[in-house]
């Protein structure tokens, strides 16, 4: 017979380590519970509290912190004993490190139909440690993507860009809003559209790494007649070291910068001809990014090939560089017919084999329809977390519909749809979809040739599971070719142009044999 260990996550305001009254319980926070090298996990509900029936026996509880280095807790890890048929009691107090609030934005669609009408979600969360006071949200359209209308109004629009302000965030609560949006006939079948989420305050004040210069350095794209212009900007303090930067071309290298050194506010553009590639500029700023990531931009669809047309589907085989947490870029190719249950890995990865690098973590997107001949009234969502994943880092994202979210067992990620009242695709095709988002961080010990391959269980109501395809990535490194180009840069204070060119008598190929690895 089983026992239980029981507990509250609770914001320990005071810092007494004691439960007080009227102290914040908060919701969804995650505990990890071992026992012989087994790991299982819990999370907590809108009370800050959780379950687990476990065999008589010693565990150790631990309480998994967010990831921003603004929490801590008096007692990471707590040893319990399971006793039969009786519940033993794990509290845990979370204190603030820092004051300060930490918003996060996760922007997601279920899928974007060429000429017809589609539904952007967009879910907000203060992970911080104070109130977000007066906090707004800049959405920023794709260029082909016409805004229709909203579940909460604008306060302005700039061209593309919507301005939507979400008042006080309190801490650990989070929130959503639809913006419907009309995708474009002239949109070619299959082009990618990318639209932006940027939520304010923005302010970095957790603790970041201590070599950090102080620089941010962003990276936009633009079609400019004849030729593809990528401006690199440092909107930080002078760089104390040169980052260096490549230029890709559909899924070859293209040109390797050397490093750039940028002091406050200054540019540095890249051009090359738009002839119907996709382009995409890659910054290695892992040195000087707070957030340990590389800034990228990619622009498709500009000029077009010697068959009159311009290439597709390289856009999502690479991370879009959108690592801030205030800051989540939404890039999916428009579709015509389509699985309706279904999960795409984001990035999507290189080649056949959707190669990725180690540290890369993965967004999940799973589309659900209800194809049935009656009303679904409870959707669940269950994903069993592959071995090289990191079940702690589990982050819940935007969705269609209201959730509940929980990890479970030993890595069961679990998304239940409670009165989502779904109707079927023969009564209301359009609101017959549905859709949910989650990030998950790979293991760290993942090595080269590492197969990460993931599927979904659908339940609609009491009826069998219904299982999406199964989506794979690759572990390696130094995956993307390099083709035989060139040309020179000179790094100073001011903007220089890089125009990309083959090499005299080079031939160059688009179409590379994907790198095959073993595992070390």
């Amino acid at each position: 017979m089983q026992g239980q260990i029981i507990g509250n996550i609770f914001h320990d305001l005071n810092t007494d380590c004691q439960t007080t009254l009227g102290e914040p319980k908060l919701k969804d926070w995650k505990v990890k519970i071992e026992r012989n090298g087994t790991e299982f996990y819990r999370t907590t509900n809108a009370n800050g509290d959780y379950t687990y029936f476990g065999l008589p026996g010693d565990y150790n509880v631990s309480l998994i912190l967010p990831q921003n280095n603004l929490w801590a807790t008096c007692l990471p890890v707590q040893t319990v004993t399971v006793v039969e048929g009786e519940q033993t009691t794990a509290n845990f107090p979370a204190q603030s490190l820092l004051d300060c609030p930490q918003l996060t934005v996760d922007l997601g669609a279920p899928f974007l139909r060429r000429c017809f009408q589609s539904t952007y979600n967009l879910q907000y969360c203060n992970q911080g440690t104070l109130p977000a006071e007066d906090a707004t949200v800049e959405l920023t359209l794709d260029p082909f993507l016409s805004y229709i209308g909203s579940s909460i109004p604008f306060a302005s629009q700039n061209g593309q860009t919507l301005t939507f302000p979400i008042g006080d965030v309190a801490v650990g609560q989070c929130g959503s809003f639809s913006v419907q949006v009309m995708v474009s006939c002239d949109a070619e079948l299959g082009q990618t559209h990318c639209s932006e989420a940027h939520i304010f305050p923005d302010d970095i004040c957790e603790p970041v790494n201590p070599l950090w210069d102080g620089s941010l350095l962003n990276v936009t794209g633009s079609c400019d007649g004849d030729s593809v212009r990528f401006i690199i900007t440092n909107n930080g303090a002078d760089m104390q070291q040169p980052a260096p930067f490549i230029v890709i071309e559909d899924d070859m290298i293209n040109f390797e910068g050397p490093g750039i050194q940028l002091g406050a506010g200054q540019s540095y553009a890249v051009a090359v001809l738009a002839n119907g590639a996709t382009w995409r500029v890659e910054l290695d700023d892992a040195a000087t990014n707070p957030f340990n990531g590389n800034t990228a931009a990619s622009i498709e669809g500009c000029g077009v090939n010697g068959s009159g047309s311009f290439s597709l589907g390289f856009v999502t085989q690479f991370p879009q560089g959108d690592e801030s947490p205030f800051i989540d870029t939404d890039c999916q190719p428009n579709i015509g017919s389509y699985d309706p249950n279904d999960k795409t890995g984001y990035p999507n990865g290189y080649c056949a084999a959707h190669f990725i690098e180690p540290n890369q973590d993965i967004e999940y997107h799973i589309r659900f329809q209800n194809t049935g001949t009656d009303t679904a009234f409870t959707v669940v969502v269950t994903d069993t977390l592959p071995l090289p994943l990191d079940p702690a880092t589990v982050q819940p994202g935007a969705s269609s519909h209201p959730y509940v979210f929980e990890l479970l067992g030993n890595g069961v990620v679990q998304f239940t749809f409670p009165d989502i009242m779904l109707p079927d695709s023969n009564v209301n095709e359009p609101a017959s979809h549905g859709f949910v988002r989650f990030t998950v961080a790979q293991d760290a010990g993942n090595a080269n040739g590492t197969v990460i391959a993931n599927q979904v269980g659908i339940v609609f109501d009491f009826n069998e599971a219904v299982y999406t395809n199964t989506y794979m990535h690759t572990v390696a490194e130094d995956f993307v070719q390099a083709s035989s180009t060139g040309g020179d840069l000179t790094v100073s204070g001011v903007v220089e142009t890089y125009y990309g060119q083959p090499l005299e008598g080079a031939e160059m190929t688009l179409s590379p044999t994907c790198p095959t690895f073993t595992d070390e």
